[in-house]
């Protein structure tokens, strides 16, 4: 499965990556192929975790195997890929680069201590100060004549009998600087989990509809002389204004709020750019679609709506797990739980393949959620710079800002999985990393035991429905009204 994995990713990030970046940027490149094989592994463990305490089981230690994993985790997204970035960044000219720390590897190691020595300073003094995890446990008092005396085994007793009392109270322990680096490193992860997810499992199967309801369709001459002509006005438009912005953006002795505002002009002209050129693909298909290879056209548009449509009962399922499973304090039933193990079972629970590989569906969702809704969010709201993955086109410092988001959002995945479903993932070693050691940490436990990252899931899943369901996919439309307004002209 690993072999499969990493040959993805490479195939990924050749049919993706841009060809400027194709002999130039190898060290780069191998930064993403790593990253990217190690978000996906990550949450490939838990399936085997699960699948290892089954039956017979693996035999092997999956407790080591996740120690080694969220330490190169961690190295990923503190050194190597931040590291890789500002020397991607930093590519310097032959005549440059001189100097005391002048060099493109001494710029991008220093750019790098610099991002790394926040965190781990940050690290260090809370693992100092709050290292504690306050387990709560119940003691049961009985005397010795009521198990004596009553034919019920001990752990099976619970405060029925008389004489019976029990006591809540506190475990509390220390924990190791690696259980304390995987709760760091999974809190600020679930700040971009809880905005990508929310906004992924509503964005992903409504696009993939969306994409096939508006699937380039083949055009008569005039409407594709037509369609040619509107998109050349909409790029002239472009062009005149990035011409516009690059003289505002030259100018010197720009304040703060000047400086903040052009940034967030060029953010929209870098997404209205990206914009022109999918509607200039879209176009170009319309004459392909005549050719010979117009089978191949119109099969991967209806498997968008298949995709589509797996994925909108995915997303609902996910949904409805929340609501019944998580938020109650008392859960109103399994669900999904109770899905897997059935079909664990389903072969008089010899054969766990199909309960595992169903789990692993729903997990891996999740990833592509999250993958959606950042690139949904950069689109839409300009919360950060656009890095967008486009096929054939896709520069380096794009995928390394993607897979540094995607190794982000893992842990926080896997915690998530965890947490929703503790019944079919018991006795694992990642049930009880996550749902015994990190949930009860101080500080972070507050996040989790009152649900605030799920609250704000659910709230961001139901404004982007909304959203999404008044303005699908108005951005071409928007750069259309622009350009009639400057013209003086209206639409109809």
């Amino acid at each position: 499965m690993s072999v499969i994995i990493l040959i993805c990713v490479a195939m990924l990030v050749i049919k993706f990556g841009h060809p400027d970046d194709k002999n130039a940027a190898k060290f780069p490149t191998a930064v993403v192929i790593f990253g990217l094989f190690l978000a996906f592994a990550s949450v490939l463990i838990m399936p085997y975790d699960i699948a290892n305490t089954r039956g017979a089981g693996g035999g092997i230690r999956v407790d080591i195997l996740w120690q080694i994993v969220h330490v190169l985790l961690a190295l990923m997204l503190f050194f190597v890929i931040p590291f890789a970035y500002f020397y991607y960044e930093n590519d310097l000219a032959p005549d440059q680069g001189k100097g005391c720390c002048a060099s493109q590897g001494q710029q991008a190691l220093m750019y790098t201590f610099g991002f790394s020595i926040v965190f781990i300073l940050l690290l260090v003094i809370m693992y100092a100060v709050i290292n504690e995890a306050h387990i709560p446990v119940t003691t049961v008092y009985l005397t010795a004549s009521n198990v004596l005396h009553h034919n019920t085994p001990l752990n099976l007793v619970g405060c029925q009998l008389p004489d019976c009392s029990t006591k809540e109270n506190f475990w509390i322990i220390s924990v190791t600087f690696p259980i304390y680096l995987v709760a760091f490193i999974s809190f600020i992860g679930w700040f971009f989990f809880t905005m990508f997810v929310g906004v992924g499992m509503i964005a992903l199967p409504m696009d993939l509809i969306n994409e096939f309801r508006t699937r380039p369709k083949p055009l008569k001459r005039e409407e594709y002389e037509a369609k040619k002509q509107e998109i050349g006005s909409w790029a002239a438009e472009i062009i005149s204004q990035g011409q516009a912005l690059k003289e505002i953006l030259d100018e010197e002795g720009q304040s703060r709020s000047q400086k903040r505002r052009n940034r967030k002009k060029f953010q929209e002209f870098e997404v209205q750019y990206n914009i022109v050129k999918v509607e200039w693909k879209k176009l170009e298909v319309t004459q392909e679609i005549k050719g010979e290879n117009g089978g191949t056209y119109i099969l991967w548009g209806y498997a968008k709506l298949v995709t589509g449509i797996v994925s909108m009962i995915l997303s609902l399922t996910w949904i409805i797990h929340i609501c019944v499973f998580i938020v109650p304090s008392s859960p109103v039933t399994p669900f999904l739980n109770t899905f897997f193990i059935t079909l664990e079972d389903a072969f008089g629970g010899g054969f766990p393949l199909f309960g595992v590989l169903a789990f692993a569906i729903w997990s891996y969702y999740l990833l592509w959620c999250c993958i959606k809704g950042s690139f949904k969010l950069g689109l839409r709201f300009f919360i950060w710079k656009l890095y967008p993955m486009e096929l054939g086109g896709t520069l380096m410092n794009s995928f390394l800002v993607n897979t540094w988001l995607l190794l982000l959002c893992s842990v926080p995945i896997v915690q998530f999985c965890s947490q929703s479903f503790p019944v079919y993932a018991r006795l694992t070693d990642v049930d009880m990393l996550f749902g015994t050691q990190i949930k009860y940490l101080k500080f972070f436990s507050y996040f989790w035991a009152y649900n605030i990252f799920i609250y704000v899931i659910l709230g961001l899943s139901f404004i982007s429905l909304i959203f999404l369901l008044v303005r699908p996919d108005d951005s071409a439309k928007n750069i259309s009204r622009k350009i009639d307004a400057r013209a003086g002209v209206g639409r109809k």
